[in-house]
């Protein structure tokens, strides 16, 4: 699944985007990833779930409540 562009998911809720990330990981296969923008309670909060053995997780802050997040399926 290759997303040419970034999506910004910043505004869902925690739940929401737990929900669309293991909708978007379903569909991927073995090493794709999905790439997109998350605010920080966001990134505290799927930080540990996805950086388990299944997915390789890289997290960067961007700006002050804006981190970009690459989530590569092992």
């Amino acid at each position: 699944m290759a997303i040419n562009e970034i999506l910004d998911y910043a505004k869902l809720t925690c739940t929401n985007l737990m929900i669309k990330l293991k909708i978007l990981l379903k569909k991927t296969s073995k090493g794709d990833s999905i790439e997109f923008f998350s605010n920080r309670e966001q990134y505290d909060n799927i930080k540990k779930p996805f950086s388990k053995k299944r997915f390789n997780f890289k997290g960067e802050k961007i700006y002050n409540n804006k981190h970009h997040i690459i989530i590569l399926k092992n």
